[in-house]
């Protein structure tokens, strides 16, 4: 922002993974804007753009700018303290009640 004389910066992000969030959380507890662009879109606006299937960082970076220069972007929710637990505790849940039945279809199988 300093060398190009910019006083506001949005930082876009395509959510795919786990690994966008150790980011979001550093620009948040730095108080940089931080947005997010739908992986499909990303995808499609470049097959649009060259036509080709092909895939790099420096094309995908090129594509989401432009998305969120258009503000095609969400602003995500990250939530903390008791929220993001409760995140966390239902995912593991979820995880748990996968394995449960899978354990409940080999005793089945078993009698």
């Amino acid at each position: 922002m300093k060398d190009q004389g910019m006083e506001k910066v949005i930082v876009g992000m395509e959510p795919t993974g786990h690994y966008w969030l150790n980011l979001a959380h550093f620009l948040k507890d730095q108080r940089i804007q931080f947005v997010v662009v739908n992986p499909m879109h990303v995808k499609k606006s470049k097959e649009l753009d060259d036509n080709s299937p092909t895939k790099n960082d420096v094309k995908d970076a090129r594509v989401i700018a432009q998305l969120v220069k258009d503000g095609r972007y969400a602003v995500p929710n990250i939530p903390q303290g008791v929220y993001a637990e409760l995140r966390v505790a239902k995912k593991i849940r979820d995880l748990l009640s996968v394995d449960l039945k899978a354990v409940q279809g080999q005793i089945e199988g078993v009698e």
